[in-house]
């Protein structure tokens, strides 16, 4: 007498496991109610909808930063081509300005100098002050 099972029974022992095993999954599921199904669904189509809509806004703003990359580019090829003479023009210029200064007659002690001087500094000073009240955290 052989112990060993023939493959019918094997397979007959298998069949009833999975059986069981089904079963048993059949009761414990909890598979979600419709409404949390169509608010899924929903969330989902939301969530496709603004993907798609986003696709041509990442695209223009990938253009435009590489327009104003161009742009940045091209305005300091601009001014490193303006450079070239900078520091002549400025020696220049600080010569014609104390040139200019230099043959004014300028007498400070003249009531016209005194005033003009008196009202930057009390319109430096307010606009400081405004500046300070517009710009301060409330």
């Amino acid at each position: 007498m052989s112990l060993e099972p023939t493959d019918a029974e094997i397979e007959a022992i298998v069949a009833e496991a999975i059986a069981a095993e089904a079963s048993l999954a059949r009761a414990e599921a909890q598979p979600p109610s419709s409404a949390i199904v169509w608010w899924r669904a929903q969330m989902r189509a939301r969530q496709e909808a603004t993907r798609l809509a986003q696709q041509p806004i990442t695209i223009v703003h990938a253009v435009s930063i590489a327009a104003g990359v161009g742009l940045l580019l091209s305005l300091i090829g601009y001014a490193a081509a303006g450079v070239k003479g900078w520091a002549a023009w400025l020696t220049a210029l600080g010569q014609t300005v104390t040139a200019a200064i230099a043959s004014m007659p300028l007498d400070l002690t003249s009531r016209w100098v005194s005033l003009t001087l008196s009202a930057m500094l009390i319109s430096a000073l307010i606009g400081t002050i405004a500046a300070y009240f517009i710009f301060a955290d409330e």
